[in-house]
């Protein structure tokens, strides 16, 4: 005969303490995303302002504290060069407080700056990746024009612009567009699958870049979603970027969320 179990005993089975601060992930994790269909690019935007509305005083000041932090760092000497490096550091700060907030219903401002924790040298070197892609793009702009770069400074800089704007211009900016796209795609969602999914650099930056490829289509309407948002903010004396640059920022983790998790 079973013997009556006790209540008061401690649990049988084992109990595992998790931070409340760690990314919890009850969703399929897709490693190198799924395809969308073209009307996600609306949802994205709509999530991100889902989300805004829902703890609007801690995103407006997360906001504020991260153009603080860039316009103090780009200021000091030596430290400044480096502030191009910190940009992923940025979208995992997001991406982590945006994840908090969608376990618990809010987050922490210090959250912001946990990708300073335990993955540094993964965001430092999709950070270097995108400081390099923008060195080519110099390169070869100026590979294409130095003739007339050249000429435009011993001879004194004319003001008409279509003394630069020309046909070799538009060819040297496509060019280089060329080289960086593929870049952009891999270092976009990178920072997001290294604190989230503790994928290493090389890793996180080819799912990027596979899952980038896969929702052009989501991508583009998302794109002509932001520039429109972005363009009617700037009519009331620039006050509606108040909003949607907020909106934007939560963007980062609400394409991720779609393209890599399943519900």
């Amino acid at each position: 005969m079973n013997e009556p179990r006790n209540p008061y005993a401690p649990p049988a089975a084992q109990v595992v303490h998790r931070d409340e601060n760690q990314p919890a992930e009850p969703g399929r994790f897709i490693p190198y995303g799924r395809l969308l269909s073209a009307n996600r690019g609306v949802v994205w935007i709509g999530d991100a302002w889902r989300m805004l509305k829902a703890q609007p005083a801690m995103w407006a000041a997360s906001l504020v504290l991260m153009l603080i932090a860039f316009i103090v760092l780009s200021l000091i000497p030596v430290v400044s060069f480096f502030v191009q490096f910190i940009g992923p550091f940025a979208y995992a700060g997001i991406a982590l407080a945006a994840d908090q907030q969608r376990r618990t219903g809010t987050f922490e401002l210090k959250t912001l700056v946990g990708g300073f924790d335990k993955h540094v040298m993964p965001l430092l070197a999709v950070g270097v990746a995108t400081f390099v892609a923008g060195l080519i793009f110099l390169i070869v702009i100026a590979g294409v024009l130095g003739g007339d770069v050249f000429r435009m400074i011993t001879h004194g800089f004319d003001p008409d612009p279509s003394s630069v704007m020309t046909l070799k211009f538009w060819l040297a900016v496509l060019i280089g567009l060329a080289l960086m796209l593929p870049v952009i795609a891999a270092t976009y969602l990178a920072p997001q699958l290294i604190v989230l999914h503790d994928q290493p650099a090389m890793e996180a930056m080819k799912m990027s870049l596979v899952a980038t490829a896969k929702n052009i289509l989501p991508g583009l309407v998302f794109g002509i979603c932001a520039f429109l948002l972005l363009l009617v903010s700037m009519i009331p004396l620039l006050l509606g970027l108040l909003i949607t640059a907020p909106i934007m920022m939560i963007t980062n983790y609400t394409v991720y969320r779609d393209i890599f998790v399943e519900d």
